[in-house]
């Protein structure tokens, strides 16, 4: 039936989304729906970053797969992205506003869409990607009711963490290209952990530190955010999870952020839980099909078919619905 838009509200915060309903779908005939939600970065309701030119489309993709399947989906620009844009807000505002802005809107989002006649409000789900899969998870620890959680490509550890492997793996790596002197990598290295117990200590960010780690998003502005993300630890989140509860994960041996063993710790976390594992070779961080290829980002936007490893590994899941 195509994309319906919407408008809902979280604070003083207008997002603007689409509502995607199955064809049948009605107050006497309610489909089950799924909450998407987006990574990080200004990532729009597609899944589209206006950090990266081109289209990705990830999003929009889950949508059209869901609406094949029967479901419902409400997708949104997030604050920061597409349509929504600042809101209310001045940039220099949106410091002061933390990560939990992104689970308060998920929150309302998924209060919205339960509110439409044609969604069976006993049978909403959600979806979430990168980030978005511990937004989900965060939404589901506050004790939300749903019907089933979405992990796709998500975080395995805290936020932190994770950048900091990430950061010390690009480092070895021009270190050993002859880049990099591995003395400034050392400097580097000390400096992001020096970042790091500032922000899970004071909540708080130097603002004169090396350009590369500024260029990673470590800046003053930044720091409420990043450390109220750092303080949800998805393997707690996950462990949390009610028994039972059909979860799905995928990840890709392709995807450049993402550490595989993290994933691993992640399932484990889930073992309590009703686990459906979609692990893929060819796949990139947005779902696209890249083959032999080595990932490097640039290939996000390209015209790239979905990956079917993920696509029959979630329509798998969608079928134990």
């Amino acid at each position: 039936m195509g994309d319906n838009e919407i408008t809902f509200t979280t604070g003083d915060i207008t997002l603007h989304g689409s509502l995607r309903l199955p064809a049948g779908s009605g107050r006497d005939t309610p489909a089950p729906a799924v909450l998407l939600l987006a990574g990080s970065g200004p990532t729009d309701r597609n899944g589209d970053s206006a950090l990266l030119p081109g289209s990705i489309g990830t999003l929009e993709y889950l949508a059209e797969l869901l609406e094949r399947h029967g479901f419902a989906s409400l997708r949104y620009d997030k604050l920061g992205s597409g349509a929504t844009g600042l809101g209310p807000y001045d940039l220099e505002d949106i410091g002061d506003l933390g990560f939990s802005v992104f689970v308060d809107a998920a929150a309302s989002g998924l209060e919205f869409l339960g509110d439409r006649d044609a969604v069976d409000p006993k049978r909403m789900y959600v979806v979430g990607h990168s980030e978005g899969a511990l937004i989900g998870l965060a939404l589901a620890d506050r004790g939300t009711d749903i019907a089933g959680l979405g992990l796709l490509e998500p975080m395995g550890v805290r936020l932190l963490d994770l950048l900091t492997a990430q950061i010390d793996s690009q480092l070895t790596a021009v270190v050993a290209a002859g880049q990099l002197p591995v003395e400034l990598a050392d400097d580097l290295r000390l400096a992001l952990a020096g970042a790091v117990e500032s922000l899970r200590t004071e909540t708080t960010l130097s603002d004169d530190l090396p350009d590369p780690l500024r260029a990673a998003g470590l800046v003053p502005a930044n720091a409420r955010a990043l450390a109220e993300e750092d303080a949800l630890d998805p393997r707690e989140l996950a462990s949390r999870l009610p028994a039972g509860l059909p979860v799905v994960t995928s990840s890709s041996a392709k995807d450049i952020q993402l550490i595989p063993g993290h994933i691993d710790a992640l399932d484990a976390a889930l073992a309590h839980t009703t686990l459906t594992s979609v692990r893929m070779t060819t796949s990139n961080h947005v779902l696209k099909e890249i083959g032999d290829a080595v990932s490097t980002g640039a290939d996000y936007v390209q015209a790239l078919p979905w990956s079917t490893e993920f696509t029959d590994g979630f329509e798998g899941w969608l079928g134990t619905l």
